[in-house]
């Protein structure tokens, strides 16, 4: 291999780091949470890019002094020492990048010098922040060795200068809203734990015309094209038609360009036909070549699929809510109703209010998917059952939630009047609570060794939630017979399905 073939390697190497780079700076600065984030993401750019395991980013604080608000790789002593040492002043328009090769050499007091080479520091870049074109501070990178910064270092040095300058402004944007927005939470979706590694980002530049200049492996892989298939290729190809017809590619370049980055939201389509959701970003790259634009993203289908569950179950949980709050309503209502006393209307309704929060607790452990019947009575009729006066027989069957909470106001209602005037009125009375279904449930509610059953002189909260409220949840006439040897109800329903064998 040729010297010239070795040196076009090395630089095709720094091309890949550099990118690489930038795109992991991109990155971190779009999912960064706080400033620390911003600066730690900053830092790795600048060792990754310029080969400097030294930095430091300074702002102007309030009284127009540039201070140190991040640091890699100094010590203490030396930040205290050029604290509020800078070549601009604050308002500042047009900064130019400053770069030193040798301290030993520039024109500065000898104090400062030594201040300089006693922390091993020889070469330094100043790199001006700006917002709006208004220098607001600088980042520092800083060599140990005599170093004369290249052309190429220097167009990298402003491309992460840019982007971090754009991060500080919306950090601060971020926190002015957050400030004139006080009590409300502040977001903290944008970092993840972890970062998903390069091969799952797509990493595509486009030329200045928006033509595919490099294609990495990860955009193999997500789009399925080998980059000797789209090389040369307008950047558009797995956008969506209506996106092509519409201009959306041009329009994202355009964009970057005006505003530094273009976010891409949007549907996008791999060689077999099939889409998915890409999610990231376009940034400009300002360099001689053609590579103009950097392009980065990633599937997020799934994620925007959950976003969208998340959304249905939200509607599903207001839905229920209501409905909770309208049932209590009607059970304070209706039991006002059949109340003589606030003490009665007390008791009555708040043994009422608990068996709708056991009925409610059932189905949340069912994730408010169908339940079993004999889970429902057992949760209602419960200490009868462990005493032997209440007996339950039925095959497994599952009901849905609607009919769950309908039955155990139900069988709460019928445990009452069966304490107060039934066959639980007295030490020898038993009841039976049993069902069978074919196409439809029959559940019958036996009571027998009680008083005689009479029908009552009025209609109280009980008989409504049997005759009226039961009936219509259910879609079946309730039968209620007042007999000698007791009462007994029958109720009806369609049952969702039966468990599978060993379903308690």
């Amino acid at each position: 291999m040729s010297q010239r073939d070795t040196v076009a390697d090395k630089s095709w190497i720094r091309k890949a780091d550099e990118l690489e780079a930038l795109f992991q700076l991109t990155d971190g600065l779009y999912r960064a949470e706080t400033t620390t984030d911003v600066f730690d993401a900053t830092f790795d750019a600048i060792e990754r890019a310029l080969g400097c395991s030294r930095a430091s980013i300074l702002l102007f604080d309030h009284q127009g002094v540039m201070r140190f608000v991040a640091s890699r790789g100094l010590s203490e002593g030396y930040r205290c020492a050029v604290d509020g040492h800078s070549p601009w002043k604050p308002g500042d328009r047009d900064a130019v990048p400053i770069f030193v090769s040798d301290i030993e050499l520039a024109d500065e007091p000898q104090a400062l010098k030594d201040i300089i080479t006693d922390e091993g520091i020889r070469a330094l870049a100043f790199i001006p922040l700006t917002i709006d074109g208004i220098v607001i501070g600088k980042f520092m990178a800083y060599r140990e060795i005599a170093h004369v910064f290249t052309a190429d270092e220097a167009v990298l040095c402003l491309t992460i200068a840019r982007q971090l300058g754009f991060s500080i402004e919306r950090q601060r944007s971020e926190e002015a809203h957050q400030r004139a927005e006080e009590g409300l939470r502040r977001t903290n979706e944008r970092l993840r734990a972890i970062l998903d590694s390069a091969s799952e980002y797509a990493i595509i530049t486009l030329d200045a015309a928006g033509c595919i200049a490099s294609w990495n492996s990860g955009a193999e892989r997500l789009l399925g094209y080998r980059d000797s298939e789209v090389l040369g290729l307008s950047g558009g190809i797995f956008f969506s038609p209506e996106d092509r017809v519409s201009n959306v590619p041009q329009q994202e370049m355009l964009i970057a360009g005006e505003r530094g980055r273009a976010a891409n939201e949007r549907w996008h389509y791999r060689k077999d036909g099939s889409r998915f959701w890409g999610s990231g970003v376009m940034l400009p790259v300002e360099e001689s070549g053609p590579d103009r634009y950097l392009k980065i993203f990633r599937d997020r289908t799934e994620e925007r699929k959950a976003e969208k569950r998340q959304k249905l179950l939200v509607g599903e949980l207001n839905h229920r809510v209501k409905n909770t709050l309208a049932t209590v309503s009607s059970l304070a209502e209706q039991t006002l109703k059949s109340s003589d006393t606030p003490e009665a209307f007390a008791q009555a309704f708040n043994t009422r209010l608990l068996v709708l929060a056991k009925a409610h607790d059932l189905l949340t452990r069912e994730a408010w998917q169908a339940v079993n019947l004999s889970d429902i009575a057992q949760t209602v009729l419960a200490a009868w059952v462990e005493d032997g006066r209440v007996s339950l027989r039925g095959a497994p069957i599952r009901i849905n939630p609607k009919q769950a909470l309908a039955l155990s106001m139900a069988f709460n209602e019928l445990l009452t009047n069966a304490i107060k005037h039934g066959s639980l009125s007295n030490g020898n009375g038993r009841v039976a609570l049993s069902w069978q279904c074919q196409d439809v449930c029959s559940i019958l509610w036996e009571e027998r060794g009680g008083p005689p059953a009479a029908v009552p002189g009025r209609q109280g909260f009980g008989l409504r939630v049997l005759n009226r409220g039961l009936a219509h949840e259910l879609g079946y006439p309730v039968e209620l017979r007042f007999e000698p040897e007791g009462l007994t109800c029958t109720m009806s329903l369609d049952f969702t399905s039966k468990p599978p064998l060993g379903a308690h």
